[in-house]
């Protein structure tokens, strides 16, 4: 059994005869623990569209909002009619290099994008999605048989405005015949 008295001088030999071994051993470990170039951020889960398409997105929002404005005092049926301003989209992950040629008397900057891919085995690549954007509203229809009473009008307008991001210009609520 080693003399534990002993450890610590045995330690100081190794290590004066094994100094730039241990040093470049050190180095490599602090190089391979430093960040390099842009980190890629944690993603979170994308959101998914209701059905798969815009059209479903928008038919299940009117019906959702169809269900809930009744529920409004006086407002009796209501119907809804959603337009869109854009679709949904989705944005990829993407590697940007960029490089300064100097050419004597001109200089010029390139940019190169890349689209990251992700490979889980040789079978399956798929391109890293950064945000998936849900389609925006661009304007409402609201058909209501309490749209007669102004304290029920303001009610919908303010209720759809919360829930989809339009202000009251793009509102319209009109009573059911």
């Amino acid at each position: 059994m080693a003399n534990w008295n002993e450890l610590p001088k045995k330690v100081v030999l190794l290590l004066k005869k094994y100094k730039y071994a241990a040093l470049v051993f050190i180095i490599g470990i602090a190089i391979l623990l430093l960040p390099i170039g842009k980190t890629a951020k944690k993603q979170e889960e994308a959101p998914v569209d209701v059905k798969g398409s815009d059209d479903a997105y928008v038919s299940e929002t009117e019906e959702r909002l169809s269900a809930l404005l009744s529920q409004i005092k006086g407002a009796g049926t209501v119907q809804v009619m959603l337009t869109l301003h854009t679709g949904s989209r989705t944005e990829y992950q993407t590697d940007t290099q960029t490089s300064n040629d100097t050419d004597g008397t001109e200089n010029r900057a390139s940019e190169e994008r890349k689209t990251v891919i992700l490979s889980e085995g040789s079978a399956y690549d798929k391109a890293a999605v950064s945000a998936v954007r849900y389609p925006q509203f661009q304007g409402a229809l609201i058909v209501s048989e309490g749209a007669d009473l102004p304290s029920v009008r303001l009610d919908l307008i303010r209720a759809v405005a919360a829930l989809t991001g339009l202000n009251s210009s793009q509102i319209t609520v009109v009573k059911l015949k």
